[in-house]
């Protein structure tokens, strides 16, 4: 099976820390079990502008209680002519293929890891950073926004 190279123009437009907490009581230096809980959503921001955001949580844990928690939204505008190849009018929504917003994931996903070593640098909690992940497990599908 061969796969369509779709091309989709965007830019990034805007990083924000939405969340970022350190809860030194609930780590343990001595225990060597850390998780890494991950969670990703994506939304329209701007219908008028073509503006999406993808918002990505990472939560490190040790014995299911978060230490580290971090959420981080990216912004993305895509072009016009392109947005309005998605939109699904009966669906009131608009869908883009998996690929793309694996893409913008990804991008998200390095984002997020920048502002945790920032946000730690000169801290105890500056040792965890978050692993390669493949970001296509993550969404199983192409993505569909409500308009």
């Amino acid at each position: 099976m061969t796969k369509k190279n779709i091309q989709i123009p965007f830019a990034l437009i805007g990083i924000q820390t939405l969340e970022f907490a350190t809860i030194k009581e609930l780590y343990s230096d001595d225990n060597p079990n850390v998780e890494i809980g991950i969670n990703a959503e994506f939304g329209i921001k701007s219908l008028e502008e073509h503006e999406i955001v993808c918002s990505q949580e990472v939560s490190f844990l040790q014995e299911g209680r978060p230490f580290i928690k971090i959420k981080v939204a990216c912004y993305f505008s895509v072009k016009q002519e392109q947005w309005k190849e998605y939109i699904s009018e009966e669906n009131q929504s608009v869908i883009f293929p998996k690929g793309f917003t694996d893409h913008l994931l990804m991008i998200a996903t390095g984002a997020l890891r920048g502002v945790l070593h920032a946000k730690t640098e000169g801290t105890v909690f500056n040792k965890f950073l978050l692993p390669t992940i493949n970001v296509a497990v993550l969404t199983e599908e192409d993505v569909e926004m409500k308009l």
